[in-house]
């Protein structure tokens, strides 16, 4: 029974840092993962995001995170595999989400991206309703007009002059 072993190795365990100054909402990410006995690797593995990213959000590395969504999903994940609520943490991850320099989040920062769905919805449905109702005329006139409609069916008004002798 030696240390070398891999049965007979203890598993690695991390102990909570000693707390130098205030503990913030995010550094106490990292308290809960190691009183969860979970490792960075561990971590990392589920959430598929490198070990050294989620130990810069740990340890509030901003400039070695990314920014924008990618931040937001990273931190949302690892909210829910800790069993935190995300809602928490969204104030102080506000300024570094839609810090962004370029690339397609420039346009769309994570606070706007559901108004601007919310408008796209409501004029894009407009717009799919007149289209719609357009074609729904068109295609009941040129059935009119060519006669595929029967008389039963057609309003008096619709009918035209009758030839009753």
């Amino acid at each position: 029974m030696s240390l070398e072993d891999p049965k007979t190795v203890p598993l690695k365990f991390e102990s909570p840092p000693e707390p130098s100054e205030p503990v913030t909402a995010i550094a106490a990410l990292r308290t809960i993962r190691v009183a969860r006995g979970m490792s960075l690797d561990d971590v990392s593995a589920r959430l598929k995001f490198p070990a050294r990213l989620i130990d810069a959000l740990e340890n509030e590395r901003w400039d070695a995170l990314p920014k924008g969504i990618a931040l937001k999903t990273l931190t949302k994940n690892y909210t829910r595999l800790l069993g935190v609520d995300f809602e928490a943490l969204e104030p102080v991850l506000r300024q570094h989400l839609s810090a962004t320099q370029s690339g397609i989040a420039n346009h769309t920062s994570t606070r706007a991206i559901g108004e601007s769905m919310e408008e796209t919805r409501s004029s894009g449905s407009a717009g799919w309703v007149v289209l719609v109702v357009m074609v729904i005329v068109i295609i009941v006139t040129v059935a009119i007009w060519q006669g595929m409609v029967p008389d039963s069916l057609m309003p008096s008004w619709l009918k035209g002059p009758s030839n009753v002798g």
